[in-house]
């Protein structure tokens, strides 16, 4: 099966590189869907879900599903997630999972084949205000930044994510991009998550601190987010405005993915001004 969907994917890249639009779905109820245990606190999780597929190339929302329920995460980002294309069996995997989570959900693809698309999405607790997307620099294949408005107890929380590109040759250029879309957002209460197919020390990942606190780095701390029997790799990141607190991370080897799930709890700084040296250590 995963040989017969590799070349006509790669066939409908090289046809149809545009970008479709966003899909918002809230449920009924205007509130949380779960009340977390604390106001101020949140569990967010970052997830690269290579469109549900395990090593032998078979996708499955619910496995997905399994992994991410323990985890008992008040928004989670989501890249690589297919929308009924036929490698997936036409399924809209975004939806799938939203609903066996119970969360809202916005979608973005980042390509638009003849049938189906493939793209970036956020889940949440919290009301969805408003979402959109922005398409970052790509030569090999299209990438974007959703970019998704919270309604977290009545503060507008700002979710990003992002999937960059694979080659590094498009790093600079895309980088960039991200850097000038945040910058207008400077004073917005945030988080930053993805896969930024680079490690924790690439220079150009200085540019987003500027901005973002990137606590992990700051503090010294490395979560192997990508399967490997090597050594910890570490290409899955989250990112926090200045008045979010980092109080505890993991990113447990679990899933059908080639990438684990990062889990990060944070929390609203009751002093602003305060540093995010005084973390805690991770999970």
């Amino acid at each position: 099966m995963r040989k017969v969907w590799l070349p006509l994917t790669l066939f409908l890249i090289l046809f149809h590189f545009s970008q479709g639009s966003v899909l918002i779905h809230n449920l009924t109820s205007s509130a949380p869907a779960v009340q977390s245990y604390y106001v101020d606190r949140l569990q967010v999780v970052t997830y690269n879900i290579r469109g549900c597929r395990d090593d032998q190339g078979n996708a499955d929302p619910e496995k997905v599903v399994a992994a991410l329920r323990p985890l008992s995460a008040d928004i989670i980002a989501l890249q690589e997630v297919d929308n009924t294309l036929p490698r997936s069996s036409f399924t809209n995997q975004v939806a799938a999972i939203a609903a066996s989570l119970h969360m809202n959900y916005a979608y973005a693809p980042s390509i638009d084949f003849l049938f189906g698309t493939y793209g970036n999405a956020v889940l949440s607790k919290y009301p969805i205000l408003h979402a959109a997307s922005t398409p970052l620099p790509a030569t090999w294949e299209p990438r974007s930044l959703l970019d998704v408005t919270l309604d977290w107890y009545g503060t507008p929380l700002h979710v990003y994510t992002t999937h960059l590109g694979v080659k590094a040759s498009e790093h600079p250029e895309q980088i960039q991009s991200l850097y000038t879309y945040l910058q207008k957002k400077a004073g917005d209460t945030g988080v930053l998550l993805g896969d930024f197919n680079m490690y924790a020390d690439n220079s150009l990942l200085d540019s987003v601190r500027i901005l973002l606190q990137d606590p992990l780095f700051e503090q010294h701390l490395v979560l192997g987010t990508l399967r490997s029997k090597q050594s910890l790799k570490e290409l899955d990141r989250i990112f926090l405005s200045h008045d979010l607190q980092f109080l505890q991370a993991t990113a447990p080897p679990i899933g059908p993915s080639d990438h684990y799930p990062v889990l990060m709890e944070i929390a609203k700084r009751s002093d602003p001004t305060r540093k995010s040296g005084d973390a805690m250590s991770p999970l």
